[in-house]
């Protein structure tokens, strides 16, 4: 299964914002919606797509 773009009519991705290196970066709509967690691809750090900015959520780094 192929996914489109966000530019097409049907999206299938997503933009999140990392909140360890606030860079964005695109993920299923699929995993965001189900609150999965999901990988920073900047800096390797794990994260819950609903976390709020103001709070500082547990975050898991994949850096040795």
């Amino acid at each position: 299964m192929l996914n489109k773009r966000k530019d097409g009519p049907k999206s299938f991705l997503v933009s999140v914002s990392c909140p360890q290196c606030a860079k964005k970066s695109e993920h299923s709509t699929a995993r965001v919606n189900k609150n999965k967690k999901l990988i920073c691809p900047f800096c390797n750090t794990l994260f819950l797509s609903n976390s709020p900015a103001s709070s500082s959520p547990a975050n898991f780094s994949l850096r040795k």
